[in-house]
């Protein structure tokens, strides 16, 4: 554990249950590319919910009214896949990508624009996103300063 970690957890387990929780909420976030998930998440949950209809209107529409639902529950998909899973953050991110483009064309301009934007940010980020270096090295190189050094 790096000494950051070590650090929130020893002052979260003197304040009680809420910062334990917060604790732990943090390694999670900092763990897996959970900001590109919550993008890639919001512009599904934009494109599906545009979407809803009765069942009977759906399947009357076609590959339209069908699309929305698809392509907006996978993009959800591939946001939890991409926090639970984040050893196919790579897979995720670029199916994320691919399902939010062709939500312009399939479902509502893809969100009305906003939902293929929100997938597209995010996909990107899961698939940028690294786990941080084990590196003593690159640890100086790229990480972030400590409270200790600032």
């Amino acid at each position: 554990m790096t000494e950051l970690t070590v650090e929130v957890e020893q002052s979260a387990t003197e304040k009680g249950r809420p910062a334990r929780m917060w604790a732990a909420f943090t390694r999670f976030r900092r763990t897996r590319p959970f900001w590109g998930g919550a993008w890639l998440a919001f512009g599904g949950w934009v494109i599906l919910s545009l979407t809803i209809a009765p069942l009977s209107v759906t399947f009357a529409a076609g590959v339209g009214g069908v699309s929305g639902y698809l392509l907006g529950g996978s993009m959800m998909m591939f946001a939890f896949f991409a926090w639970f899973a984040p050893s196919q953050r790579h897979l995720a991110g670029l199916l994320g990508v691919i399902f939010a483009v062709a939500s312009l064309v399939l479902s509502n301009l893809g969100g009305f624009l906003v939902g293929m934007f929100c997938g597209v940010v995010g996909g990107a980020m899961i698939f940028a996103w690294g786990p941080p270096p084990a590196h003593k090295l690159l640890k100086r190189l790229f990480g972030r300063p400590t409270p200790v050094e600032r």
